[in-house]
């Protein structure tokens, strides 16, 4: 069976914290240049928990076998910010500030960008003032890891 590679880029533009995805989909859109690889999520064009629903519903009519890679943001324990996670299992969009039942997707890579403090308020705050330092560098590195798994 032929996969169609998909990379959902979550995040917003809007919120330093919440960027990492659509920096990363900006980036793979000027870089991927196969027929069966998709990105979506960039800057300009960010999905979130208010669209994703009406994007998958698109993805699952008009691409047939997707193979969905999320890239989002997280927050964690304070000692691994910095750190990427990649997981086989299915991701829940939104949960630092307790917004999604939205779990899916095939590979989760998540860049860890503040200490999750369990108060919507508190992880908000942290989310507007992460350094764009840190989501650059964690950009580039999740981008590099795509590249080389979409090109094996």
């Amino acid at each position: 069976m032929n996969l169609n590679k998909v990379v959902l880029c979550i995040g917003t533009s809007k919120c330093i914290g919440d960027s990492l995805g659509p920096m990363v989909g900006e980036n793979l859109c000027r870089k991927i240049n196969k027929a069966n690889i998709y990105v979506f999520g960039n800057l300009k064009n960010n999905i979130t928990y208010q669209n994703v629903d009406i994007l998958l519903s698109k993805i699952n009519r008009k691409i047939q076998n997707p193979y969905l890679i999320l890239v989002d943001s997280a927050l964690a324990n304070k000692e691994n910010i910095g750190k990427i996670v990649i997981s086989k299992n299915k991701t829940i969009i939104g949960s630092a500030l307790s917004k999604s039942n939205y779990k899916f997707g095939n590979i989760s890579i998540k860049g860890i960008v503040g200490e999750n403090k369990d108060n919507n308020i508190k992880n908000y705050n942290i989310l507007n003032n992460v350094s764009k330092n840190l989501i650059q560098n964690l950009s580039n590195k999740i981008q590099d890891k795509i590249m080389q798994y979409l090109y094996v």
